[in-house]
């Protein structure tokens, strides 16, 4: 195998062939060592690959040694092409709460490439074969392409071709049959029964909080029946805090999906096998006849004078956990760190808020300032509306007698028109006698002598208006009082609207403060009522006891 050295800018630059060279990808890692002479290390920055293949990435760190112990060789370390894919992160469009995809292969990596914003590095193989997915919320480009395909019976695939990486997604393949055992060592795990119950428990709190039951079957499939009931149930919890009953629905599921496994199984392959993340393959023990068929979920090469080697991880273990936790991002590196701020800790992902005895003090004091000027507010405001509401009520009443004088006044006048009763029919006018009897309520007529005289004892000069407002005033002026929190007063004889100037009285307003409704004072002989508030005499001997009732 030969290593070649590629710039983003100026295209492939020399190829290597005495390198050594360690690449991880997978479940985790996604990175590479490469070891090389002085002569031939790239710069950081700069691409590695061995072309046709997936083994390649970016160079992230060079490292080089000098002095009597230094050998010449370098130390360069990056990322994979699967590591580059895992700095990303697929978002939803926004105003969606998830990103879907569905339609042919090769369009669908198209559009996650583009989103992704790697088009100069990764371009999709043509596929017309469908599929669809609908990723967790701002997982990894790597670990969101990986369960797509994982989702669709297919694997994630790349390999460097044409100045790209290819990307494509091509059915998983099942090595159960196909591999000679001599090319494996392996030691192997049977389980017998793993989670095949998870409760889901999503946003909100105690009986408010969202929970979705998933059950598994004998045979791992996933559904809300249960089919496994006593010694045979393993119920797992999934703490998903931020999820809606919708997205438990869709993450749960995945969640029970994968602690699916007959068991684990850790392989070595010789070289002369070589299979793809992914893929799947069995291990059979000769000795119990226990099979276990597992998922290659990690894989690494190690290159050295140009001949490969493989190891992998394969399957999972999923025998003791009972508990998960569900976040927004799923695993395949990013996130972000917290630091606690003043008054605040944070203790194993929880945060804690701690208030001195100083901000107590400080919101104690403002709370009862605020609490003394409210009340004289309220106070004032309250006797003020009854002034004002029984000013309002003696004003409607005075308007309506005035309107009800100037009516009878205004009919009696209409009542003195006397002749002839003239009619208009067309261009014909006639015209006939009418005789008015005294008017009465009911009935338009003629003055009496009675309403004469009364009419005569108007004040010459007066209006009618004038004269019916006087006479719904008060015979003499009145005076209106305010006691308790505010004190004002002012004269009125019921002719004109009403305004009264109050004054805060400080002491009753801090008595009012003092003593809220429900509680009770004795005194001497004095009324609490006279600084406020509605206080009733309660049963008593010795010094009066008064309970504030409002």
């Amino acid at each position: 195998m030969v290593l070649v050295v590629a710039d983003t800018k100026l295209g492939n630059v020399r190829e290597i062939e005495d390198f050594t060279l360690d690449v991880a990808f997978g479940a985790d890692e996604n990175a590479l060592t490469l070891t090389v002479e002085e002569k031939s290390a790239p710069a950081a920055g700069q691409l590695v690959y061995i072309d046709a293949t997936e083994y390649g990435g970016v160079i992230d760190q060079v490292k080089r040694g000098s002095g009597r112990g230094a050998t010449g060789a370098v130390e360069c370390k990056g990322r994979t092409w699967h590591g580059i894919l895992a700095g990303r992160r697929l978002s939803p469009d926004s105003g969606s709460g998830y990103l879907t995809v569905n339609g042919k292969v090769g369009d669908v990596l198209t559009s996650l490439i583009a989103r992704m914003g790697l088009e100069s590095l990764f371009k999709a193989a043509s596929d017309d074969s469908t599929v669809s997915y609908t990723f967790s919320r701002f997982c990894d480009g790597y670990s969101g392409l990986m369960s797509c395909a994982k989702a669709n019976g297919r694997k994630l695939a790349m390999r460097r071709m044409d100045g790209y990486i290819e990307l494509s997604m091509p059915p998983i393949v099942d090595y159960a049959n196909k591999v000679d055992s001599d090319l494996l060592d392996f030691t192997i795990t049977s389980v017998h029964r793993c989670v095949n119950h998870l409760l889901c428990a999503g946003t909100g709190q105690l009986a408010n909080r969202a929970i979705v039951h998933f059950y598994a079957d004998e045979n791992g499939n996933v559904s809300h029946k249960q089919t496994l009931f006593g010694i045979d149930e393993i119920c797992a919890l999934y703490d998903y805090s931020n999820a809606s009953t919708s997205e438990l629905e869709i993450e749960g599921k995945k969640k029970l999906l994968e602690y699916q496994t007959s068991g684990t199984v850790e392989v070595d392959a010789h070289e002369d096998m070589d299979v793809d993340v992914g893929d799947i393959i069995s291990a059979r023990d000769n000795s119990t006849g226990t099979t276990v068929t597992a998922t290659v979920s990690k894989k690494v090469v190690k290159v050295e004078r140009g001949v490969a080697t493989y190891s992998y991880e394969v399957g999972r273990d999923a025998t003791t956990k009972t508990s998960s936790t569900g976040a927004a991002e799923s695993s395949g590196g990013g996130g972000h760190a917290y630091l606690a701020g003043k008054g605040l800790t944070l203790d194993n992902y929880t945060f804690n808020a701690d208030v001195d005895a100083s901000d107590l003090s400080s919101i104690s004091t403002k709370v009862e300032e605020a609490r003394t000027e409210a009340s004289n507010a309220l106070a004032a405001a309250g006797k003020a509306e009854e002034r004002a509401n029984a000013a309002n009520d003696a004003a409607a009443a005075n308007a309506q007698a005035i309107a009800a004088n100037a009516t009878a006044i205004s009919t009696k006048q209409d009542a003195l028109i006397a002749g002839k009763n003239i009619t208009l029919d067309g261009a014909k006018i006639s015209a006939t006698d009418t005789t008015y009897s005294n008017a009465t309520q009911e009935a338009a007529g003629l003055m009496s002598a009675v309403d004469k005289a009364l009419l005569d004892g108007i004040k010459t000069g007066a209006t009618v208006a004038k004269s019916a407002e006087k006479a719904n005033g008060f015979d003499s002026t009145r005076t209106v009082a305010i006691t308790g929190a505010v004190n004002g007063s002012a004269t009125w004889d019921g002719s004109s609207d009403l305004s009264i100037t109050v004054d805060g009285d400080s002491a009753a307003a801090s008595f009012l403060a003092a003593h809220p409704v429900g509680f009770y004072v004795e005194t001497s002989g004095a009324n609490p009522n006279n600084f406020g508030g509605t206080w009733t005499r309660q049963p008593s001997i010795g010094p009066n006891t008064w309970l504030r009732t409002k």
